[in-house]
């Protein structure tokens, strides 16, 4: 009987000591959780701080080069400038989960340029003239608001003081949750106490448990030892393939570099003389040598067009994802707007649907607008009343419960035989004399869409059209919302 209360209550006092440990656990998470906020506002302090020291630098910089002429203060000052890019980036970054201090940066970026605007201003009076400024136009560079509003340092102390306010918030919450894992380990060294004494109290009988708990024990360090040696071997294959990771990068960029540069000097060498040579041998050469000249610097323009094509898939492929909620009607207007910009003696009509509402990569989702509306524009270039249309819907079938997303247009379409080959690179539907195009557009289109993890489709008649569907996934991207 004796032996039967004594395990009932050890079986109590060891699950006293399992929930202890589980508030223990539970404080420290508390506690660090704290700390990192703590890290974190100390981090955006410094990053505000730089800025203003990187606004200072730069109004020296201009300060010294006005009265020297030196262009080692013009270098400092763009050098200072960069500075002030990054760390106002960086800021952004930090303070993302806080919508006024992201406010504010916006706000204080805005400041930054008006001040900046000043600053060039000056260099570009002191460039034109050589001559060191008066008083009164020195004064009017560098005063600290030039338009008269609140100056930057002002605006750097406002942010400075939330997060000082914020600062001071976490530190007492993070001498809450320390005083939190003192009183809990406490408890359990007095819980530990207790469970001693009565372990005192079981004597002979206790030994052969106690025994039996060693085992438990060395059974246990060598499972640990083993976790160990999984763990550190875990850490190194990622690691690896970490370094392998940044290789690959570094490898992309270094393409990247050569594309843009390597492959576009002797391009541009091509275009040049092919253009002197139509330009000053036009009378020396017949209408065959003149058609020649005309495909050369014709290919050269689709090399170029492949060249910008590629690069920007690479890019899409590479760019950080900046996820933000934006109305992508608005969006669709504006590209449709520079489509007509550049080519004013068409008359296309739009009919976009208002305030449709998306997660997404701004800038990633413009350039598969820009593509998709870009092909809808091209390819209703033959016909009469040219129609675009950009708008969303329920989705059914397997994209039921999600919103679909389309572009379409009334204008050549395609054969739905070949629908497979529109999203591969470098295939086309249509010959080069009829559209022009580099066949890397729908291509980059689809590797945007699958980055916000969506679906892309089409549907199409010769002579009747096309129409471009697409959807975006991941958390929160379908937000079925519209204005």
């Amino acid at each position: 009987m004796r032996t039967g209360k004594y395990r009932l209550a050890m079986a109590a006092a060891m699950l006293i000591v399992a929930f202890n440990a589980w508030l223990a656990i539970r404080a420290l998470h508390a506690f660090f959780d704290v700390q990192n906020w703590r890290a974190h506002t100390f981090e955006v302090l410094v990053h505000t701080k730089t800025v203003e020291a990187d606004v200072s630098k730069s109004t020296a910089a201009v300060r010294a080069y006005l009265i020297s002429g030196d262009p080692l203060y013009k270098s400092r000052y763009n050098d200072a400038t960069a500075d002030i890019d990054r760390e106002l980036d960086a800021i952004k970054t930090l303070t993302v989960d806080n919508n006024t201090q992201q406010e504010r940066l916006a706000y204080t970026r805005q400041r930054i340029l008006v001040r900046m605007s000043a600053l060039q201003t000056g260099i570009a009076m002191r460039d034109a003239t050589h001559e060191m400024l008066g008083p009164v136009s020195l004064m009017a560079v560098l005063t600290d608001s030039p338009d008269h509003g609140p100056t930057v340092a002002y605006c750097l102390q406002q942010m400075e003081n939330e997060e000082n306010r914020l600062l001071n918030d976490r530190t007492a919450a993070s001498l809450r949750a320390r005083s939190v894992v003192v009183w809990t380990f406490v408890a359990a060294s007095l819980l530990a106490i207790l469970l001693l004494g009565a372990t005192a109290e079981l004597g002979i009988r206790a030994v052969r448990d106690r025994q039996a708990l060693i085992n438990s024990e060395a059974e246990i360090r060598v499972l640990n030892e083993e976790l160990r040696i999984t763990n550190t071997s875990l850490e190194e294959r990622v690691e690896q393939r970490t370094k392998e990771l940044a290789n690959t990068n570094q490898e992309l960029e270094a393409f990247s570099y050569s594309v843009s540069h390597d492959l576009r000097a002797p391009l541009r060498t091509i275009d040049g003389f092919s253009l002197a040579l139509s330009e000053d041998y036009a009378d020396k050469l017949d209408e065959t040598g003149r058609d020649y000249i005309t495909r050369v610097r014709g290919g050269v323009q689709r090399m170029g067009l492949l060249i910008d094509s590629l690069l920007q898939l690479s890019r899409v492929t590479r760019m950080d994802l900046q996820s933000e909620r934006f109305d992508i009607s608005q969006v669709a207007s504006l590209v449709f707007g520079e489509l007509e910009a550049l080519d004013k003696d068409r008359s296309v009509e739009l009919v976009a649907q208002p305030g449709v509402l998306v997660v997404g990569d701004p800038r990633l989702i413009r350039i598969a607008l820009e593509n998709l509306m870009g092909n809808a524009w091209k390819f209703t270039s033959k016909t009469p009343n040219a129609l675009i249309q950009f708008g969303s819907m329920p989705g059914t079938g397997e994209y039921e419960g999600t919103t679909v997303y389309f572009v379409r247009d009334n204008g050549a379409g395609f054969d739905m035989q070949y629908v497979d080959r529109l999203f591969t690179a470098f295939q086309r539907l249509h010959g080069d004399r009829d559209f022009k195009g580099s066949g890397i557009g729908l291509a980059t289109v689809s590797r945007i869409i699958r980055r916000h993890h969506g679906s892309i489709w089409a549907e199409g008649q010769i002579g009747q059209g096309a129409t471009f569907y697409f959807t975006l996934g991941g958390p929160g991207a379908d937000v079925n919302a519209r204005a």
